[in-house]
């Protein structure tokens, strides 16, 4: 009977553990990172990695569809367990792990093609006769932060909004541009504006790498430990190289 009892144990024990290792990542409609395709299944390049990543560490995985700011104020009081596409930034390290780089990320501008804007440096913003669509809560480097905190003269040249938002306002000529990083800009040309109508600006405002976000909050060292290992196995194994090529 022990011996019955023991084997049913070890058994059952992969299934256990396994179960236990649950861990929440955000998500939200903003392609290619994040969409739903046509039977509600997530995709797109963060969400492909990030089950790779989960896979790798042989935990399930749970999507969490929220938008940015909420999903940074879930994450730092361990509401969220998980969120790609993180810049490092001193005060998020007061509340985040991060694992990575997952990818690279250039921050570009998206206008008309048409557009004869000059921007050589962040300060031409500030002669444009139109705003620019930005993101609420995304980051765009330290240079951008800290003109949009003290100069009022650049930071009244954005608008704020969200990816969908911004998209309709430059269509009609609302906003002189878009600034998003390049993977969704590329992606935008190519399947949502009105093909040959818009381009990339040719100045990058922010060129960075991003990572996964792992809530202190909610997240042992001991599983962030095997994550770490999870993800430095599918450098190795060529794994995230591959899913970051088919999005390139």
């Amino acid at each position: 009977m022990y011996r019955y009892l023991f084997g049913l144990y070890i058994c059952l024990f992969p299934i256990i553990s396994y179960a236990v290792c649950n861990l929440s990542v955000r998500v939200t409609e903003y392609k290619p990172q994040y969409y739903q395709d046509s039977s509600g299944e997530w995709q797109g390049l963060a969400v492909d990695i990030s089950r790779a990543l989960f896979k790798q560490a042989g935990c399930e995985i749970t999507f969490v569809d929220v938008p940015w700011i909420r999903a940074l104020h879930l994450l730092k009081r361990g509401g969220l367990d998980i969120l790609s596409n993180m810049t490092v930034t001193a005060e998020r390290k007061k509340f985040v792990h991060f694992i990575g780089p997952m990818s690279d990320e250039t921050i570009v501008l998206t206008v008309p093609k048409n557009s004869h804007l000059k921007i050589e440096q962040l300060d031409d913003i500030k002669l444009l006769s139109k705003r620019i669509g930005i993101d609420k809560g995304a980051f765009y480097g330290p240079e951008f932060t800290n003109k949009i905190e003290t100069e009022l003269s650049f930071s009244q040249k954005f608008e704020y909004s969200d990816n969908h938002s911004n998209t309709v306002k430059l269509s009609a000529g609302r906003v002189i541009g878009i600034l998003d990083d390049h993977y969704a800009a590329a992606y935008r040309l190519k399947n949502v504006l009105q093909p040959g109508q818009f381009k990339l600006h040719s100045y990058r405002f922010y060129q960075t790498f991003v990572y996964f976000g792992f809530s202190k909050k909610s997240v042992s060292k001991k599983m962030l430990a095997r994550f770490q290992q999870a993800f430095e196995a599918i450098i190795q194994n060529g794994v995230l190289l591959e899913i970051q090529k088919r999005y390139q």
